[in-house]
Formats: C-alpha cells, sequence, structure tokens
C-alpha cells in the first residue's frame, strides 16, 4: 500500500467534488488500487498548491486560477501539476431577480455585478463574458449582504459558481429582504475552459498518479451510480454539512464532471483555451501546458489502467 495524503477544499461550497473521492475511499476503490488514501485540510492561510508544494498533501482539490496564480508568483518554479479536470466548463453563473428582464448571456452586459467578498467570482464573471465576445458588466462594490443588495435593487447580478447555488436552490431559489421573499434564477455561462480539479505534486511518480487517476475515475461512476457510500463518508468527515446540502451541491456539479468525455479528462486544446483565458481574466502570467498538467495523463482517463 501507498500512502496518499489528499487535502480536501471547502465542504460546502464544492461538496459535489468531494464525494468521488469519498466514495473511492469508503467502497475499497482506493485500496484495490493499493493506495492508502488519507484526507487532510489545508493549513490556515496557505493556498492548497503551495500546501501540496511543500509536502503538507501529495494531491489537493483546487482551482486553475489558483495555481496559475501560484506558478506566476514562483515564476513557473512550483513543482505541482493537474492530474484530473473536475469540472470540463467553467461553472460562473449570474443570480439575477425572477422578475427582471435579464434571461440569456447577451442580456448580462451593462448590468450592475456585485462584486463581493469574493471577487473572484466577479473576475470570472466578466472574463467569460468577455470570452464570449458580450460587453463588460459595470462592477458594484458589494461588502455586506447580498440578498438586501439585490432586493433593493442596489445590484442586478450576482456572480457565482453554479455549484455555489445550493443556498440558494435549499431555500427553493428564494432570497430574502425586509421580512420578504423573492424568487431568483440563475444564468450559467458555460464557457469551454477548465476550471478546477485535482493536482499532484511533482515529486509523485506517474505510475502512482495513474492509479490515483483511475480510483478517482471509478468514484466518480460510482458516485453517480450509487451514491450513498460517497455521502456517508463525506459527512463523517465533515459532520457540519447536512445529506440535503451535499446531494443538492453534487447535482449542480454533476452535469459540469460527466460533459461528454469521461470524467477527470484533459485534453491539450481545452487546457490551451484555459490556460490563455485564466491568465488574460485574472492578470497573471502565460505557461507552456507542461508547467500546468501532467503531459503523460492527457489521454482519456479509462485508458490509464494499472498492470
Amino acid at each position: 500500500m501507498q500512502r496518499v495524503r489528499f487535502m480536501t477544499w471547502c465542504s460546502s461550497c464544492v461538496s459535489g467534488m468531494h464525494l468521488p473521492a469519498f466514495a473511492a475511499a469508503e467502497t475499497g476503490l482506493f485500496a484495490e488500487l493499493g493506495l492508502e488514501v488519507e484526507f487532510v485540510a489545508c493549513p490556515a492561510n496557505l493556498a492548497r498548491v503551495r500546501a501540496v508544494a511543500a509536502g503538507h498533501a501529495d494531491v489537493a482539490l483546487t482551482s486553475v486560477s489558483e495555481l496559475l496564480a501560484a506558478q506566476t508568483e514562483a515564476a513557473g518554479r512550483l513543482p505541482v501539476r493537474f492530474l484530473a479536470t473536475a469540472h470540463q466548463r467553467n461553472p460562473i453563473a449570474g443570480v439575477v431577480r425572477e422578475d427582471s428582464d435579464l434571461r440569456t448571456p447577451t442580456d448580462l452586459p451593462g448590468a450592475r455585478t456585485a462584486r463581493w467578498s469574493m471577487p473572484g467570482y466577479a473576475q470570472e464573471y466578466a472574463g467569460a463574458l468577455d470570452y464570449m465576445g458580450l460587453g463588460a458588466p459595470v462592477m458594484i462594490d458589494t461588502p455586506g449582504d447580498l440578498d438586501p443588495a439585490m432586493g433593493s435593487g442596489d445590484i442586478d447580478v450576482i456572480p457565482v459558481w453554479m455549484d455555489d447555488t445550493t443556498r440558494a436552490r435549499l431555500r427553493g431559489m428564494t432570497l430574502h429582504h425586509r421580512g420578504a421573499d423573492f424568487g431568483v434564477r440563475v444564468i450559467p455561462l458555460d464557457i469551454p475552459v477548465y476550471s478546477t480539479g485535482l493536482v499532484a505534486a511533482d515529486r509523485l511518480p506517474s505510475e502512482l498518479i495513474c492509479r490515483m487517476r483511475d480510483a478517482l475515475v471509478a468514484g466518480y461512476e460510482l458516485q453517480r451510480r450509487q451514491p450513498e457510500p460517497g455521502l456517508a463518508a463525506f459527512r463523517r468527515h465533515f459532520p457540519e454539512i447536512s445529506e440535503e446540502h451535499a446531494r443538492v451541491n453534487w447535482a449542480l456539479f454533476e452535469p459540469y464532471a460527466f460533459d461528454g468525455v469521461p470524467p477527470g479528462t484533459m485534453d491539450a486544446e481545452r487546457w490551451e483555451e484555459t490556460i490563455a483565458y485564466t491568465a488574460k481574466t485574472h492578470r497573471l502570467s502565460l505557461f507552456p501546458g507542461d508547467l500546468i498538467y501532467r503531459p503523460e495523463l492527457l489521454a482519456p482517463a479509462r485508458e490509464h489502467t494499472t498492470a
């Protein structure tokens, strides 16, 4: 058995991204491939990719923008790269009032958009509109609660990942302002670039990485077919997250993971688009693909089998 420390991400924002790995651990898929996986948290005030580089974990769930930012700071010398993707499309979306005239992405340029406490979402949203050849949004700094800002009409759009609309969906797609509810809907942008995935330290050999990816892909299929083991293991690790929340988050994430290709698949052309988009959107450096992902894993995940 080879021990692999797997660093988790935000348990509420991306619950669904975690479930395949917990399913693989709970059902013995990791063990079948000779892997003993330990789930660990990221140390406080340290980016996950830097934590992996420093040896706090071997693999981690993270975003493309986080890795590209860390590589920019390290001048391309960070020994961490993607071994599998999670979202096959960028899940950035705009939450709007149900009674608004905003219905499709073409309606969004010029709309007053919240630049809230998670400014990366606003950057992704503006970058996606630019990628689609549409106009720019009007950014409104919104440091407080977003519900009153939208309820009072100060903002028209809340930019957020599709996964992060879980809270609104648990409320029945309603938000609250001054004791009253108002309906909202989501306008996905769904641009064809990667946004998240699993990174690994370069110190891990390719043979081990291939086994890790094989087990993870099997975990995706299992989670889709038989959700209970992954949910149970996830909630033991994160008891503060309700089962309903995790189920809804998986339902939002699943269409982005299963998008016409085997889950985890990495494609060179899409990576080229992704790196260019992310660098432009977040004002980061451009890097060749082999500094961002492992080239030996570009084939569909199911082609990687263990001898």
